[in-house]
């Protein structure tokens, strides 16, 4: 693959050294349903915003060669958690034949730290839709009311305030159908409430859940999903269809109905302070094993890519 420094024809991208594969599996991080900010190129290098910043990271050798648009080597390297001892999560979480599986399936994957609100509302656009789809919904929304990163076609993820006052047939334009309802009601919730997430970080997080849950179209899954991806509360656990399918299969001997109350209680007793990586190592696992490739929902389509002006 061509070295990054010299795959982009836009100006300002800088050379921001290498990461190696012993600190992160990045296909399969990407790729673990956690982030819907990143896209796969055809030269199977990843381009991804992050904050007001955009990186490239191409796989070279034993490890990536990054890049980046106004961030900062630092800046990534926070993002992708890459100071958490990855091996001492993984040794504290249970021993069971599933979990072992689904540790050695995916090995080296780490759990983004994302924002909040960006985090919220892309998985405000999720309901019934597939990945891939997900990723163009928001993807739209950058396009549309998201600030230009130097000058490039990447853009911002759009601000609370910015989706709050957006004229309904515009969301309607990228495909959200019925998710523009939650989606705007909780950016103008939001817009008129800024310290809203400042003041999760300081609450339990069974409180932060509680806050979470009473935002318009946010059930326990969507506010997991913001305790875990956007807030670092690795205890949390989401619960999809996809999981909840597998939970009853591993642990609950194949019952076709059990409580949800009784399936979170049990992923937070027996997966732990570390529960979030369980989830993510169990979700990645199982959907590879039942004939998904999780890597290429991350390819852009062709004009996708070509937008990009690369």
């Amino acid at each position: 693959m061509r070295p990054i420094e010299k795959t982009s024809a836009a100006p300002g991208w800088r050379d921001l050294g290498t990461i190696s594969r012993s600190e992160i599996d990045c296909e399969r991080s990407l790729s673990c349903g956690q982030t819907f900010s990143w896209g796969r190129l055809r030269d199977g290098s990843w381009i991804g915003v992050v904050g007001s910043a955009a990186y490239r990271i191409t796989p070279v050798g034993g490890g990536y060669a990054i890049a980046g648009l106004r961030g900062s080597r630092r800046a990534l390297l926070d993002y992708l958690s890459l100071s958490l001892d990855w091996g001492a999560v993984v040794r504290s979480l249970p021993a069971d034949p599933a979990m072992a599986a689904a540790r050695d399936a995916g090995e080296g994957i780490r759990i983004f730290a994302q924002d909040p609100w960006e985090t919220l509302a892309s998985f405000l656009c999720s309901p019934v839709k597939p990945i891939p789809e997900i990723r163009r919904i928001a993807w739209a929304l950058r396009a549309e009311w998201g600030s230009p990163i130097a000058g490039s076609p990447l853009r911002t993820f759009p601000s609370p305030e910015a989706l709050a006052s957006a004229p309904r047939e515009k969301l309607l334009a990228c495909r959200l159908g019925f998710r523009a309802g939650p989606l705007q009601a909780t950016a103008r919730l939001l817009a008129k409430d800024p310290g809203f997430f400042a003041r999760l970080r300081t609450r339990p997080t069974s409180e932060a859940r509680a806050r979470l849950c009473e935002l318009p179209g946010v059930g326990r899954k969507i506010a997991d999903c913001v305790l875990l991806f956007g807030l670092g509360r690795h205890e949390s656990f989401p619960i999809d269809v996809w999981m909840e399918r597998l939970l009853r299969k591993l642990y609950f001997g194949g019952r076709r109905r059990v409580p949800a109350r009784e399936i979170a209680e049990f992923a937070s007793a027996h997966f732990g302070p570390w529960a979030g990586y369980a989830q993510q190592l169990l979700y990645f696992w199982y959907r590879r094993a039942s004939g998904r490739n999780p890597a290429r929902e991350l390819d852009l389509r062709p004009e996708e890519e070509a937008r990009l002006g690369l």
